[in-house]
């Protein structure tokens, strides 16, 4: 058969298959929320705290905020909601994310995107407003239109810093805030960043500027081992919690209701125990619960399927446990995934005496890599009596351990 024909006819049949799930397309997208609020759900205590947070700095008492939580919990999806809702207000705002850069090249990242953002249009003029500015906007824009691998070795950070300081004390008016929204600031516990957070130390005490990073529970822990002062310039710490069972089934319903076919019932495709069983073992982690939706209905499609019952949502969930396990192991260094594997070996617990016994290596060093596993969430841990136990997490243990039988539908 002819390979574009081939093509057709597989996306062809795929349509008609969603068709008979009562479905105009996957409502289920692992991308965060992008303005559009109708698919976000709960956060009340979260939302109202912000608020405050926005409308003492529109008055002068400017707090820097953390937003905290574990991974899919919804921390990307809460900087966007801030996004769009300050640059409704007219604010200055700039999103962020910090993994896998250079201090240098981070603040490269910053000045551009302000740039970009919030000074210079799509077209590559300047906006009304600062067209007193000009010259010396023009010619940060210049440098900075290709930044990256072509950005010219004569601008060094000096002038990075003294360009973004220019920008904010005499470009920006003093009604407007500049509010920088950071992802992944995790990586900035790194020993590397050290000068970058002592340059936030002041930058961001300044009247004006407002940030929000976004990373990992043990976030300002692991920032202030690196730099004490950083607690005293983030002094706001917003937890993430877990859906509640009522949020984790509105989350569902709402994105269903949004896709759904003419004439469909409120939980099509899904049977009613099918949601309850992807409420449970979801366990409130909004990324979970849109994954296992998701590949629910993609393992309906290949099975031809109209309704997905239990047993898809088991298979399901099955699926994306050995999926995410060969990510997690790809993640991990050697040293880091020789140790899982022990574990594995060991029944899927260890102590570190069993672990530095097995491997004949030292204790402390055992200890140094549980640690860091333990930090990215992937192995948890449990005190009996003396003896505190490492447990590999459900991902880890599907990848490595399995389960007897293949999931049948």
């Amino acid at each position: 058969m002819d390979p574009i024909e081939f093509i057709q006819m597989s996306a062809s049949s795929i349509a008609s298959t969603m068709h008979k799930l009562k479905l105009k397309y996957n409502p289920f997208s692992e991308k965060p929320i992008r303005g559009n609020t109708k698919f976000f759900v709960g956060r009340v205590s979260e939302l109202r705290e912000i608020g405050e947070i926005l409308g003492s700095a529109l008055h002068g008492s400017v707090a820097n905020a953390a937003i905290v939580g574990t991974k899919g919990i919804g921390k990307s999806s809460m900087l966007n909601i801030i996004y769009y809702a300050t640059k409704k207000q007219g604010h200055w705002v700039v999103e962020m994310t910090a993994s896998q850069v250079t201090p240098r090249q981070f603040l490269i990242q910053l000045l551009y995107n302000i740039l970009t953002e919030n000074i210079i249009t799509m077209s590559g003029t300047i906006k009304t407003d600062y067209m007193e500015h000009s010259n010396r906007i023009l010619d940060m824009y210049r440098k900075l239109n290709n930044y990256g691998d072509k950005v010219p070795i004569h601008y060094p950070r000096e002038r990075i810093e003294r360009d973004l300081e220019y920008l904010i004390n005499e470009v920006k008016s003093p009604d407007r805030l500049c509010i920088i929204l950071i992802d992944e600031a995790d990586q900035f516990a790194k020993k590397s960043c050290l000068s970058l957070l002592q340059f936030f130390h002041s930058f961001l005490y300044e009247e004006g500027i407002l940030t929000f990073m976004a990373g990992s529970p043990t976030l300002m822990d692991d920032l202030t081992k690196i730099s004490p002062p950083i607690k005293d310039r983030i002094p706001k710490i917003i937890n993430m919690p877990p859906l509640s069972k009522d949020e984790s089934y509105d989350l569902i319903i709402r994105r269903l209701e949004d896709a759904h076919v003419e004439g469909s019932d409120e939980l099509d495709p899904f049977t009613e125990n099918a949601i309850h069983r992807i409420v449970e073992e979801c366990d409130g982690i909004p990324r979970k619960i849109i994954m296992t939706c998701s590949e629910s209905i993609s393992i309906a499609i290949k099975h031809g399927l109209t309704k997905i019952d239990e047993d898809v949502v088991k298979k399901a969930i099955h699926s994306l446990g050995i999926s995410v396990g060969h990510q997690i192991l790809n993640h991990l260094t050697p040293a880091q995934s020789e140790i899982v594997k022990v574990m594995a070996k060991l029944g899927g617990s260890a102590t570190v005496t069993q672990l530095s016994e097995y491997l004949k290596k030292s204790p402390s060093t055992i200890g140094t890599h549980l640690s860091d596993i333990y930090e990215m969430g992937y192995i948890y841990k449990e005190r009996d009596g003396n003896n505190v136990y490492y447990i590999l997490s459900k991902e880890l243990r599907d990848v490595l351990i399995g389960e007897d039988d293949e999931l049948e539908i």
